[in-house]
């Protein structure tokens, strides 16, 4: 098969299944996985992908989202990081809120391995769920329409059950944070359920693994002044732009995996 021809098989098998695995790729065209991961690598630099370990997905946009039971799938490893970093910062007692992310399902999975006795409201059934495995956890639902392809609720009910709780933090993800837009959304609903998220808490915690770092959609979830921190999963080296904006803003960045700092050199000892 010419690389022509398994770029489209590539590409037509993410259009159905939106994530791909380079073993099973390997395995269908009968080539090399060294081979599928350059194919991948080609069709990255055309855009039209995002790859991660062990596979890539389809890269999204308007009509195009990834659905929830996919996104589970990327970065496992990174999230569960995110999430660990993200309950260094909540206290016991705590009312936090979670949005509908796959990212909040992991920060809810490190609540429980923390043992925190924390209240958390929440628009997500799996978070919901995750959280209901814990005695230590109380949990409030936001209902309303539920969206079955992000496993939510959302919409004007929503909007109206958040006007009556007020919470210390709330932690989401979106589509992206970048330095032209700011927080973006590829949904509207969902941008109007965070950004009100954002109105009831005392401090906002966007959390990114490194596919939202400079990558902006159409609805904006808020600006730069509406956030107090950025967890990140690695530092923010390339982005020069984003960094000057965030430090104008005063947002305090964590990163799960700190900078190395170069060696310094040792003087050589004189011989005697």
């Amino acid at each position: 098969m010419l690389a022509m021809e398994r770029a489209r098989y590539i590409v037509g098998k993410l259009e159905k299944n939106k994530v791909v695995l380079v073993a099973e790729l390997s395995k269908e065209m009968n080539v090399s996985e060294e081979t599928i991961r350059k194919d991948l690598e080609k069709l990255e630099k055309q855009e039209q992908i995002c790859r991660v370990h062990g596979g890539a997905y389809l890269k999204e946009g308007y009509g195009n989202e990834t659905s929830v039971n996919v996104r589970e799938q990327i970065y496992q490893e990174e999230k569960t990081a995110l999430g660990r970093q993200c309950v260094k910062f909540i206290e016991k007692n705590e009312i936090i809120i979670l949005d509908c992310s796959t990212t909040a399902r992991y920060i809810a999975r490190a609540i429980g391995e923390s043992g925190l006795k924390v209240t958390v409201i929440t628009n997500s059934l799996a978070t919901a769920y995750e959280l209901s495995q814990n005695s230590q956890v109380r949990v409030l639902m936001l209902g309303g329409e539920l969206d079955r392809n992000t496993g939510s609720f959302n919409g004007s009910l929503v909007l109206e059950a958040l006007e009556r709780y007020h919470a210390d933090k709330v932690f989401l993800s979106s589509a992206g944070i970048s330095a032209e837009a700011g927080i973006t959304d590829y949904r509207q609903n969902e941008a109007d359920v965070r950004r009100k998220m954002i109105c009831q808490a005392d401090q906002c915690y966007f959390v990114a693994d490194r596919t939202k770092i400079g990558r902006h959609a159409a609805f904006i979830v808020g600006d730069f002044g509406a956030v107090q921190h950025l967890i990140v999963e690695q530092p923010i080296e390339g982005d020069l732009a984003l960094k000057k904006k965030l430090e104008e803003a005063r947002v305090t960045v964590t990163s799960c995996v700190q900078p190395q700092r170069p060696e310094e050199p040792t003087e050589r000892k004189e011989e005697e």
